[in-house]
């Protein structure tokens, strides 16, 4: 058995390696569209709604396609894919009540 120093048998160190694909919606640099449109195209596409509503785009200044070196900005949507991804920080953890009685 080979000892490995600073290990005590627990829970690996490393975070694992984030699995996302790269797609627009796990993108730093997405600004998504408002929950407004979200939620007219969810409607259409279940059928809860006769007014048709196209597909909602989010803003994406940093997209980089094909050859070109320059990010343009561009509408974009949360399935695109481009080669300038950064995956997104995860979100915070809620942290319980700050109500203190002493």
């Amino acid at each position: 058995m080979t000892a490995r120093v600073g290990h005590n048998g627990g829970p690996a160190l490393d975070e694992p390696a984030d699995t996302r694909p790269g797609r627009c919606k796990h993108c730093r640099h997405w600004m998504a569209p408002s929950d407004e449109e979200q939620r007219a195209y969810e409607w259409f596409h279940l059928g809860l709604s006769r007014r048709r509503v196209r597909r909602p785009t989010g803003a994406c200044d940093r997209v980089l396609v094909g050859n070109n070196p320059r990010p343009p900005f561009s509408a974009t949507s949360a399935e695109f894919g481009c080669d300038n991804f950064e995956a997104a920080p995860p979100p915070p953890i809620p942290r319980s009540g700050g109500f203190v009685t002493i």
